[in-house]
């Protein structure tokens, strides 16, 4: 639980997790925008509550839409459960 005493944001919706996986693996102009502000592309996907844990830590690089395609079951259970302070689609060592 992060040290603010707030609970950690809910998971996200399967459906939602999978509308926006689709999108970060084969759209440009959507992984674009996911880079600028997670919050405007989550919402472009009818999510109406993005959560700061979305947000790429400064220097952080999207994983590619290959790296997201090999990590998909794993990222489709992170991204349904509860939420830490990390956002799964940066980057990860060995992706």
């Amino acid at each position: 639980m992060p040290s603010n005493n707030k609970l950690p944001p809910a998971g996200l919706h399967p459906q939602l997790v999978k509308k926006l996986l689709d999108n970060l693996e084969g759209n440009d102009a959507f992984r674009t925008l996911f880079q600028h502000s997670p919050e405007q592309a989550l919402r472009s996907i009818g999510y109406s509550d993005p959560w700061d844990c979305m947000e790429m830590k400064a220097g952080a690089q999207l994983a590619s839409g290959a790296q997201i395609r090999m990590q998909r079951a794993k990222l489709e259970a992170s991204l349904v459960n509860v939420q830490g302070q990390t956002c799964p689609l940066s980057v990860q060592e060995g992706g």
